[in-house]
């Protein structure tokens, strides 16, 4: 059997590497370089950079450890240098597991031009029309452009220029309060920058829990960052060498940079979905909970078909994707069997400091739902290693059904919280109890002591 993937990002070189795990031929259609967006512009070159932002926060600190020191300047074009060899690195390990595993991969743009075809356009101005038995659409996100605002204005950024490093503004402005303004506010703001913040909501990471949310914005105002909130940029315009942004509520800011991060939308226009017959739920593929699409054998993972627009989860759609089509196009008879994935356990990180990461439901959700719940939170700062570190700011956040203690979601504001996220959302995926993560014993002295914490506080409540 043969596959063709349309997209070589996490999505689409997971569902390519899995496919061919499982015996297929596969080939992967990737416009530029493997790993997609999160690769090259997005997640790893971001961490990176935050990376170095937090060592200047830290050396700001130093003489609370009692140690001298001071970060005299920004090398830019040194930390631009180790971020893309960072990319590079990881880039090269991709394209060496394609290679070990056989795929083969056509650099080029591609478009879907029939039920199990695509035309791709080469580098050398020809094309060429791969056809498989089965095709699985993974062709990402690209950054949301406000109406209204011009993007060619020189001094107006997208995530696209922030993570480029060409220089550390002196002011920014950043439209926009949800994960990628955030992140890239807490890195420049390290960096020296004075950043501000618009938001249309009135709140910052919109659909968060509250004590999320003002926990998060008060340590980035310590860090200096402003927040203008349910506010909106109406206009944009270069005046001399400065931007000038004048929001709705009348308030005029003036920067070196004006920055639109109000985050991404599916990349489904002008590539073939519509006229091969793909249905669609505004700009997303519309998909089944097996990822089938409209199409008989067109299956489509990952950004494209909106949800959840995070790497991991892409890569876990399209490994289930790709079991999925090679389960169906090797059972002739029989119905084949389906795996679909189970989104209520899977982690949202935000790269702040402190870091944020969020699973399963919040309170509110839950009882939306009509979930009788409980609540429980303990505070990094009664833990050793988070006191000892200096990093005690934060807390979790335990939310367990009333009555059976089952954790439906935790969300925490704090040290190592991305890390420490996944004992929480295994858990939750094997419907575990607090009381089951309260008797596990953990390691002394650690910040994950603090889960623990929760959990015994809420199995007291849940009566369990």
């Amino acid at each position: 059997m043969h596959i063709v993937i349309l997209g070589g990002g996490p999505g689409g070189h997971g569902a390519a590497f899995e496919a061919a795990r499982l015996g297929a031929d596969v080939t992967l259609v990737e416009a530029r370089r493997l790993g997609g967006t999160c690769l090259n512009w997005g997640c790893i070159p971001t961490k990176t950079i935050l990376r170095s932002a937090h060592i200047v926060a830290d050396t700001r600190e130093a003489a609370a450890f009692g140690l001298s020191a001071s970060v005299a300047s920004v090398d830019v074009p040194a930390l631009r240098a180790r971020k893309e060899a960072v990319v590079d690195e990881l880039v090269g390990q991709v394209e060496g597991t394609a290679r070990r595993l056989k795929v083969r991969v056509v650099v080029g743009t591609g478009r879907l031009v029939g039920p199990k075809a695509v035309e791709v356009a080469l580098a050398d101005g020809t094309t060429e029309t791969v056809e498989g038995d089965a095709v699985i659409l993974a062709t990402g996100s690209v950054v949301f452009k406000l109406p209204g605002i011009d993007h060619d204005l020189e001094g107006v950024w997208t995530s696209d220029e922030a993570v480029a490093l060409s220089d550390i503004p002196k002011d920014i402005v950043i439209i926009g309060g949800g994960v990628i303004g955030l992140e890239f506010a807490c890195a420049y703001a390290a960096f020296g920058s004075v950043v501000t913040v618009v938001e249309l909501m009135e709140q910052v990471l919109p659909g968060n829990d509250r004590r999320v949310v003002k926990q998060t914005q008060a340590a980035l105002e310590e860090m200096g960052v402003t927040f203008h909130l349910g506010d909106a940029v109406e206009r944009v315009e270069r005046i001399g060498e400065r931007m000038r942004a004048t929001l709705r509520s009348g308030a005029v800011l003036e920067s070196d940079i004006v920055m639109s991060a109000v985050g991404r939308i599916p990349n489904s226009a002008g590539l073939g979905f519509e006229e091969a017959g793909v249905e669609f739920d505004r700009r997303a593929v519309k998909v089944d909970q097996y990822f089938r699409t409209s199409v008989e054998g067109v299956y489509a993972i990952g950004d494209v078909i909106g949800g959840m627009m995070l790497a991991h989860v892409a890569d876990e759609e399209g490994v289930v994707a790709a079991r999925n089509t090679v389960a169906e196009l090797s059972t002739a008879s029989a119905e084949a069997i389906l795996e679909s994935v189970r989104y209520d356990c899977i982690p949202a990180c935000v790269y702040t400091f402190p870091e944020v990461a969020v699973v399963g439901s919040t309170r509110d959700s839950a009882k939306e739902r009509g979930v009788d719940v409980v609540q429980a939170v303990a505070k990094f700062a009664a833990n050793g290693k988070a006191l000892g570190e200096g990093d005690a700011d934060g807390f979790v956040q335990i939310v367990a059904e009333k009555g059976t203690g089952a954790i439906i979601g935790c969300q925490i504001v704090g040290p190592h919280a991305v890390e420490t996220i996944h004992e929480v959302a295994l858990a939750i995926r094997h419907s575990l109890t607090v009381r089951d993560l309260a008797e596990t014993v953990h390691a002394h002295p650690t910040v994950s002591e603090v889960i623990r914490m929760a959990c015994a506080d809420a199995a007291g409540k849940c009566g369990c």
